[in-house]
């Protein structure tokens, strides 16, 4: 082989080389993330979403004062003595609020406060229990239950992807304000 000949071998090895990198590194950076929760949410029976009271109740009398914590599930179901608003989702709002979810952006940067008064859950129900992912829309906070496959690495990191899930409440009924009681 003559060294242009070698020469030539090479650009072309340095050529597909670089095509292979970069069509590698579309489809990685192509892949939705939040997979295995979009999975999750597809394989449930049921996903309700609701808005519901706070979870911490302070009770004020006259030299005693008392903090309540209300749980987000009672006797293994949804705590409908704190629920204000439901929604069961049908198959095409379920599937709209996993196409919400795969389309968020990881993002580095993320200024969410941390006062986490939730007011809205996602309760999954599969394999015969419920589950859930709390949500505080004025914080931009969440908490899940052990066994949702949360990626908090990527779930929730720009406020666009808060704004769409709370647009999605909206849409479906369930406003993420709750009134206090007076």
């Amino acid at each position: 082989m003559t060294e242009a000949e070698e020469k030539s071998v090479k650009i072309m090895i340095c050529k597909l080389f670089m095509i292979s990198l970069i069509l590698s590194s579309i489809f990685i950076f192509s892949q939705s993330i939040n997979e295995d929760l979009a999975r999750y949410l597809q394989s449930a029976d049921t996903i309700l979403i609701t808005s519901h009271d706070d979870l911490r109740l302070d009770i004020e009398k006259p030299g005693k004062s008392t903090t309540i914590h209300r749980d987000l599930l009672k006797n293994g179901v949804p705590n409908n003595a704190i629920i204000r608003k439901k929604t069961i989702l049908t198959p095409d709002s379920k599937q709209e609020l996993i196409e919400i979810i795969k389309g968020q952006k990881s993002v580095k940067a993320w200024d969410g406060a941390f006062c986490f008064e939730p007011h809205n859950t996602l309760f999954i129900y599969k394999e015969n229990q419920w589950r859930n992912i709390e949500l505080c829309f004025g914080c931009k906070q969440y908490g899940h239950s052990k066994d949702v496959p949360v990626n908090a690495e990527e779930f929730l990191h720009s406020d666009q992807d808060w704004l769409n899930l709370e647009e999605f409440f909206k849409k479906q009924g369930v406003q993420w304000e709750v009134p206090k009681k007076k």
